[in-house]
């Protein structure tokens, strides 16, 4: 199975991510979510995070309400490694 990235931010007072974009491999999905961070920012937000979760294609967890299916969520301060 290959693996999916999406490009996430979270606002300060928000619960959950909100997905702004996919990518097949993880250099991009980094590329995209420093330009997000850059947009959000130009958009003068300030309070927020973002990053890049991991997902496999094609498969979905059996319990639907307490597994998003995630393999993997990092921040900026993560990428590269």
């Amino acid at each position: 199975m290959s693996k999916i990235y999406l490009v996430w931010y979270r606002l300060k007072d928000a619960s959950e991510d909100i997905v702004r974009g996919a990518a097949l491999n993880w250099e991009r999905a980094e590329n995209m979510a420093m330009t997000l961070e850059l947009n959000l920012k130009a958009l003068g937000l300030s309070d927020f995070e973002f990053g890049v979760k991991s997902y496999e294609h094609g498969s979905l967890p059996f319990d639907i309400i307490n597994n998003d299916g995630c393999f993997g969520r990092w921040q900026q301060d993560e990428f590269g490694e």
